[in-house]
């Protein structure tokens, strides 16, 4: 069955897709971790009174057959001509290795439709624990993102808390893909993305922080880049790593969507009735053909029936017992 994927964008200037921007809205508050979920209010406000700054923030709605399913967030770094996947967060009774995979090229297609002139594609995913400790989320889009050709920065990275919540701060790894598929990224362009990201956070949390704790909150941003920088080996350049993409495990929904079906069709039943009365239509108008050749060349059909009888009833018998078999 097929299914339609569309995506939204909601603004300040979309004001007529209020609604469901709601119902989106509540499928992230749903679906999204806490120790990386941005404070639902915080991205209303900003959605809808904009700073003017050098990073672009853009929320779409996702719909499947005209249906809200889901919320995506993305960030563009005007400076260094990237575009981050915030968050892409997908209603249960949609989710599937399809869903995202179509989502994330409509983000990608939306974003060379527009004109953003986008260099790299970055992701930071949870590696807390060196990767055991991981939420669901994480581990389906690590999938996601080895299908899609993004490969990992041999590099330490870990995330920028929201706002003075340090849990929110932990070990991760950047995915990046670009056009090419790049085998490695100069040190000083992997620290200059570091520094736009934490730039990026700066800004948006200075609109809802007050003076003291703004300037705690910076101190805590300044604090986490320097350990990312001190961290770094002295090389020039940073090998990107590829690998063979995990095989799914049991259980997962890899190529259909799975859509709430409230019409589901009933089985039928009366199919059974019809079967056995066309057995006997067809076994009787065997047996009628039999006996007209045989009385036209004069074969004596007496015996004939009683065999025929006995075969008709036999089959009819077996397949009986292949029905019960079934059933149980």
């Amino acid at each position: 069955m097929q299914h339609l994927f569309e995506l939204k964008r909601f603004d300040s200037s979309t004001s007529s897709l209020k609604n469901d921007f709601v119902k989106a809205l509540k499928i992230y508050v749903d679906q999204t971790p806490a120790d990386i979920k941005t404070n639902s209010n915080e991205l209303s406000s900003w959605l809808m009174s904009p700073y003017k700054t050098h990073f672009e923030v853009l929320v779409f709605i996702l719909y499947c057959d005209g249906e809200v399913v889901g919320l995506a967030m993305m960030t563009y770094h005007q400076q260094v001509q990237v575009m981050a996947y915030e968050y892409v967060a997908i209603d249960n009774a949609y989710s599937s290795f399809a869903s995202y995979f179509s989502y994330l090229d409509l983000l990608n297609s939306y974003t060379a439709e527009n004109g953003y002139d986008v260099l790299y594609w970055i992701v930071e995913i949870n590696n807390r624990n060196g990767g055991k400790d991981i939420d669901k989320e994480s581990v389906l889009f690590k999938k996601i993102l080895c299908l899609s050709q993004f490969g990992k920065i041999d590099a330490y990275h870990m995330t920028f808390p929201l706002g003075l919540d340090k849990d929110s701060s932990f070990d991760a790894v950047m995915y990046i893909k670009s056009n090419d598929r790049i085998k490695q990224i100069s040190k000083d362009k992997y620290m200059k993305i570091v520094e736009s990201i934490k730039e990026y956070y700066a800004v948006w949390y200075k609109r809802f922080m007050l003076n003291e704790d703004y300037s705690r909150y910076c101190q805590i941003l300044r604090d986490v880049f320097d350990k990312i920088k001190s961290k770094q080996a002295s090389i020039d350049s940073i090998p990107i790593s590829y690998i063979d993409c995990p095989l799914l495990t049991p259980g997962e929904k890899t190529h259909s969507v799975i859509v709430p079906n409230t019409n589901a069709t009933k089985k039928k039943k009366w199919l059974i009735p019809v079967a056995i009365l066309g057995i006997v239509a067809i076994a009787s108008i065997i047996a009628a053909l039999c006996w007209m050749i045989f009385t036209k060349f004069g074969i004596d059909i007496s015996s004939i029936a009683i065999i025929i009888a006995n075969v008709a009833a036999a089959l009819i018998s077996a397949y009986f017992l292949w029905f019960i078999g079934k059933k149980s």
